[in-house]
């Protein structure tokens, strides 16, 4: 029973901790975590429906009215994110710079208004900002992709906005009546929608991981590791450049905004690379970003603890917690 208990604040109160080590699982037994992957949306509507048990409607409209705001996001995440990684990458590896160029065009990944939480964030900032940059990309993506590459890339317009109304307008909606129907029992149980929320969380993470990375050989040589090291520097900055777009909004708001460039909709990205660039090699170069992003996220808690409690002392747990 003690053995349970340490289990279970390790992997629910350390979310860090449950992020990586869904990813290192998924990664190691993808014949196991695979069949995950076909119940992803399910997951993600959990996600969604109990997260959005604790979020403040009046919060998304207040942010939803910051046009201001919002557009200089849009801008910064679906434009020149995508170039500010794909020409610094260009005169080393072509592939790599087209892995690159694919996953900065991709808007905010889905699952990001619950990670925003762990990082002392906004959930109900992280969730406008998902929507309003998913709404964009079907219209971005081929435009950034024309420029860069010569060639747009289609996307499915009708699949991405249903899937954007089945796991997030829609659990979200149904949380909302929930909340209007018995709130003091929602507020009561606010713990339990957390750790369900995790829960929910680090199985899709371990599907995804399982299913993208099972079918597909990686060989890492020297240039990969060298450019996978080259891309969290470049990513790094951008997420470190983004964190001063809108100095009028407060630091949890801007870590939140920071934390929605680096985790991008990587099913998105993944679906695109396979389906128009698979023949140039850049799905292992993707899943490969998948390692870059995860090994990011302990450092980016640490620097968001630092900005919200400055005189924290540093210990090596905290990457982790």
């Amino acid at each position: 029973m003690q053995l349970w208990k340490h289990i279970k604040k390790i992997l629910i109160e350390n979310q860090i901790t449950a992020i990586l080590v869904a990813f290192i699982v998924g990664m190691a037994f993808p014949d196991f975590f695979r069949p995950l992957n076909t119940y992803s949306t399910q997951l993600l509507i959990l996600v969604f429906f109990f997260s959005s048990l604790r979020l403040e409607l009046k919060e998304i409209f207040d942010y939803s009215k910051d046009w201001r705001m919002l557009a200089i996001i849009a801008v910064y995440m679906l434009v020149i994110m995508p170039f500010a990684l794909f020409l610094p990458a260009l005169p080393f590896s072509y592939e790599w710079a087209v892995a690159l160029l694919i996953l900065g065009a991709t808007p905010t990944g889905m699952t990001i208004a619950l990670m925003a939480e762990f990082f002392g964030g906004k959930t109900s900032l992280a969730l406008v900002i998902t929507t309003v940059t998913s709404l964009l990309a079907p219209f971005t993506i081929p435009l950034v992709t024309k420029v860069a590459l010569g060639s747009a890339v289609p996307i499915p317009m009708l699949q991405m906005f249903w899937s954007l109304f089945l796991t997030i307008v829609a659990p979200f909606m149904l949380a909302m009546l929930v909340k209007r129907a018995a709130p003091k029992r929602v507020n009561k149980y606010d713990a339990w929608w957390r750790n369900i929320s995790v829960l929910a969380f680090a199985l899709l993470i371990a599907g995804i991981v399982a299913n993208t990375a099972g079918g597909t050989p990686i060989r890492i040589g020297r240039i990969d590791t060298a450019m996978m090291f080259y891309s969290a520097l470049l990513f790094g900055s951008l997420i470190f450049a983004s964190y001063f777009l809108v100095r009028w909004r407060t630091p949890g708001e801007r870590i939140t905004i920071s934390l929605c460039m680096l985790y991008l909709n990587n099913t998105l990205a993944l679906f695109v690379g396979d389906k128009f660039f698979g023949q140039l090699g850049v799905v292992p170069k993707q899943i490969m970003l998948l390692v870059v992003v995860n090994a990011i996220l302990p450092f980016m808690k640490l620097a968001a603890a630092k900005i919200v409690h400055p005189k924290m002392k540093f210990r090596l747990k905290d990457l982790l917690t």
